[in-house]
């Protein structure tokens, strides 16, 4: 189940708000996710089904940046100024697995919490039983629960509005590097 969460964190977690009819499609956000005894915390940046997500990971830090209309991924190292591509699988995209038939969702309640109004949503993707809150005024994801209480997800400092494009491609200064032998290639 945390390989589970951790592919829905590094592959399109933040475009979860497709649960529901109407989301907004262009935000930012601080994401904190909690499994277990372990929290990250991530910026996020949405337009439309693109998404781009800054983590910090010890002394590394990471973006992905997931773009289904290429069907690619992008990992970016800042520091090192390198890009590893990878090819979007619907398997790997919550995005996708959202949009399939298969998965079932519903509108289960609409609760106020911190007196904001939110739509509850139960879903359920690959097996797996989640609950979504979502605000009702700004349309954007707030809050993501596991049915089993380990995982949980707050879209924090929500800034609503259209993302830069330059967000959600590397910078053309980045050397593109393969992860399969260690060698770099530009």
């Amino acid at each position: 189940m945390k390989k589970f969460f951790l592919t829905l964190m590094l592959f399109g977690v933040t475009g979860i708000a497709a649960a529901q009819e109407e989301p907004l499609r262009h935000y930012s956000a601080d994401l904190i996710m909690i499994t277990g005894k372990t929290k990250n915390t991530s910026k996020v940046y949405v337009e439309n089904n693109k998404t781009r997500s800054e983590t910090q990971q010890g002394p590394l830090q990471v973006v992905t940046i997931t773009r289904p209309d290429e069907k690619i991924v992008y990992i970016l190292l800042p520091k090192q100024k390198l890009f590893l591509e990878k090819p979007f699988l619907d398997a790997d995209g919550l995005i996708a697995s959202l949009s399939d038939k298969n998965t079932e969702r519903a509108l289960v309640d609409t609760e106020t919490v911190k007196g904001q109004r939110y739509d509850k949503y139960k879903i359920i993707v690959r097996g797996q039983i989640l609950y979504l809150w979502v605000n009702k005024s700004t349309q954007t994801p707030a809050y993501l629960v596991s049915s089993d209480q380990q995982m949980r997800m707050e879209w924090n400092n929500v800034q609503a509005g259209p993302q830069p494009a330059e967000l959600f491609k590397p910078p053309p200064d980045y050397r593109k590097f393969s992860s399969g032998l260690g060698t770099q290639s530009q």
